[in-house]
């Protein structure tokens, strides 16, 4: 036990004063005769030894009241551990965990408003000397500073919330680290969390011995949750017009199961379809919507469900592209390409441009979406650049040799595409026996294909060796094994090749009737556009084909309502520009990537779902935490806002004894007064 203000206790030495009182009785005896003395002198002697006793009892319950009377006004108390902060100037940090997990509910409200008030009451316990700082998952400027009681408290009623979450560890280091550094002497960090686990992780961290973590949990009444998780195409092309199937994961931490969840799709702001879902407990289900493209260009996509009280996570914002036009360039060699003209030259989808493979502009090929290279006998290394670089940029080719080609030369642009190299001639009659219609070239292209349908034949054939590093995969199959058409993905794009020309005294691909599905399959993946969505504050980059900037031009970043805009980090990379989203905190929501004027990519940004599941520590549990990870001086205090300033002055100066000292000079007082009232001597 210690005392607030020892220097009152010099006041007990007035104890001696009812003892001297008491000591020397001052009072005077009147002597009166008795016939009977001996009867006397028992009664005199009975009677003395009653008073003196009585006395006794009376001063023992005087000088009790008056030492406990001079203990309260010395207040004393109980430190809590090793702490004593009387008579200092104190320096506080406030973390209030302001993520999204702190939007949920408990009985007495949502856990946020619920934090902002302790934490309040808390700063208001203190001296209006003491210096405090406050901090949230924002990191501002603001916060990394030591702020006066009013300043802190007005910042604390700014809080809002942010879709920021941040390691506890990271958390109580930058505290600490200010703490330590402008702490002129007691130091004490207040924690005003939900405990999710997903960001209480604290093993490999331990605060300094010197500071004092003080943890009050908010706990909502039930953790439950459903979140959007992921959505995606069936396949990876979009065409105006062209019905489209949207896949989507709907995730749940629920203990029972879900059953007519609302759900809606919107395309460019407009409600596109609606639908529902069911779902079971702890668990997730797919499901899809279906829509049509009624209008080409970049779209803006939002997929929500209805959930409540969690909302953060119930939309999913997404862009893609659909295909307006689609360029094609035929290289012709040896044929002059009349069967491709067919197939593009008169589609007004097609932007179809045809050269001679002497006169080609290897600058200009990275515009093209889709190059054919048409049984071109020799490859000069500025058109396998210009392809290769085409491909890794998210284009496609088509490599049709020439009889007789120049094999090192065409060997040359395959190793850089990762594919196959092409080997000898084959000349002996063969003829298609497979076509691999699992491939998603062919999905929806046929509805029944039947059992003895006619397959190409061809009088040769190329032969390809397997390269190890190839991601090759065949799209038809001679008898004897070896490929007749296959694809391999590099980069970001992907490369078809045929073992047989185009010429009819070769083979009859061109007059059969998968040559012309299978082609227009391979221009319209050339324009493939899949789901365009990133997560706030990831490491993700959007790729653009080509570099696109002009003299002082630059990229920003526009909301579809028009709301923000801002510039992204971004780098040129050989063919193509990288724009970084990952020191972004804008909201979730729909965005142009724009250059100039012109719209040059639509992006879905959206927060991150780790604290969807609302996993939390109870009491119990996080206590447990503190032990096995050595958080010897933190504590883990269980208050409402009624009673957290008491709270706070039992934790910075201990357990205050003085009302009970108060109480116990009243009992003493009233034990003397009985027993001078009711003991008569």
């Amino acid at each position: 036990m210690k005392f607030a203000h020892p220097e009152i206790l010099w006041a007990l030495f007035a104890l001696a004063i009812p003892v001297i009182v008491h000591l020397f009785n001052f009072r005077r005896f009147k002597r009166i005769v008795f016939t009977n003395v001996a009867f006397l002198k028992e009664v005199q002697q009975e009677t003395k030894s009653k008073s003196r006793l009585r006395h006794l009892l009376i001063l023992s319950a005087r000088l009790l009241a008056m030492a406990a009377i001079v203990f309260a006004f010395a207040q004393p108390y109980i430190p809590v551990g090793d702490n004593d902060t009387s008579g200092t100037i104190r320096t506080v940090s406030v973390y209030i965990d302001n993520s999204f997990s702190m939007e949920a509910e408990s009985r007495d409200g949502r856990l946020l408003d619920l934090a902002k008030e302790k934490a309040i009451e808390v700063v208001s316990a203190y001296q209006a000397t003491d210096k405090f700082q406050l901090l949230t998952n924002d990191f501002e400027g603001r916060h990394q500073r030591l702020n006066s009681q009013e300043d802190v408290l007005e910042m604390i009623d700014d809080v809002q919330a942010s879709n920021v979450s941040r390691k506890l560890g990271d958390v109580v280091q930058r505290q600490q680290d200010l703490l330590l550094q402008e702490s002129e002497g007691a130091a004490t960090i207040y924690v005003f969390s939900d405990l999710q686990k997903s960001s209480h992780d604290i093993e490999g961290f331990t605060p300094d011995s010197l500071i004092t973590v003080n943890f009050l949990p908010e706990q909502a009444v039930e953790g439950v949750n459903c979140w959007v998780d992921s959505v995606w195409f069936d396949t990876p092309v979009r065409l105006l017009n062209q019905p489209e199937i949207l896949r989507l994961r709907i995730r749940s931490n629920t203990t029972e199961q879900l059953e007519n969840i609302p759900m809606s799709l919107s395309i460019n702001g407009a409600g596109k379809t609606v639908g529902s879902f069911s779902i079971s407990p702890e668990s997730y289900t797919d499901t899809a919507l279906f829509f049509t493209n009624t209008a080409g260009g970049f779209i803006d996509g939002a997929l929500s469900i209805q959930d409540h009280p969690v909302v953060y996570d119930d939309t999913w914002y997404f862009g893609y592209e659909v295909a307006k036009k689609i360029r094609v360039l035929a290289i012709n060699g040896e044929n002059n390409g009349e069967a491709i003209r067919s197939i593009f030259g008169n589609d007004p989808f097609y932007d179809f441009e045809s050269v001679d493979s002497r006169n080609v502009d290897f600058g200009n090929l990275i515009s093209f979406d889709f190059i054919i290279l048409n049984e071109v006998k020799s490859l000069s290394s500025g058109l396998s650049d210009a392809i290769i670089e085409g491909v890794n940029n998210g284009g496609s080719t088509f490599i049709i040799p020439a009889v007789q080609a120049e094999k090192g030369e065409y060997n040359r642009l395959l190793d850089g595409l990762a594919a196959p190299q092409i080997k000898e001639w084959v000349a002996r009659e063969s003829k298609v026996a497979n076509i691999n219609l699992d491939h998603e070239l062919y999905k929806g292209v046929f509805e029944k294909i039947p059992g003895n349908i006619d397959l190409p034949v061809t009088q040769g054939y190329y032969g390809f060796s397997s390269a190890s590093r190839s991601s090759d995969e065949e799209l038809m199959r001679l008898q004897d094994g070896s490929p007749f058409i296959f694809e391999v993905r590099t980069g970001a794009g992907r490369a078809y090749v045929s073992a047989v020309p185009l010429s009819t005294s070769i083979s009859n691909l061109v007059q059969h009737a998968i040559f012309v599905p299978t082609t227009l399959r391979m221009a319209e993946f050339s324009k493939s556009s899949g789901i365009t969505s990133f997560t706030i504050g990831s490491n993700q980059v959007v790729k653009l084909k080509g570099s696109g900037l002009v003299g002082d031009q630059t990229y920003t970043m526009q909301s579809a309502d028009g709301g923000l805009e801002f510039i992204p980090g971004y780098r040129q990379v050989y063919g193509h520009t990288e724009i970084f989203m990952q020191d972004q905190n804008a909201g979730a929501g729909n965005y142009h990537l724009m250059l100039g004027d012109s719209v040059v990519s639509a992006i879905g940004l959206n927060y991150d779902r780790k604290e969807s599941k609302l996993e939390a520590y109870d009491m119990a549990g996080w206590k447990e935490q503190l032990s096995a990870y050595n958080w010897n001086n933190a504590n883990v205090v269980d208050s409402t806002i009624e009673t957290v300033s008491n709270t706070v002055e039992q934790l910075e100066s201990g357990k205050k004894l003085w009302d009970r000292f108060i109480w116990l000079a009243l009992i003493a007082l009233v034990i003397e007064l009985l027993l001078i009232k009711l003991w008569k001597s």
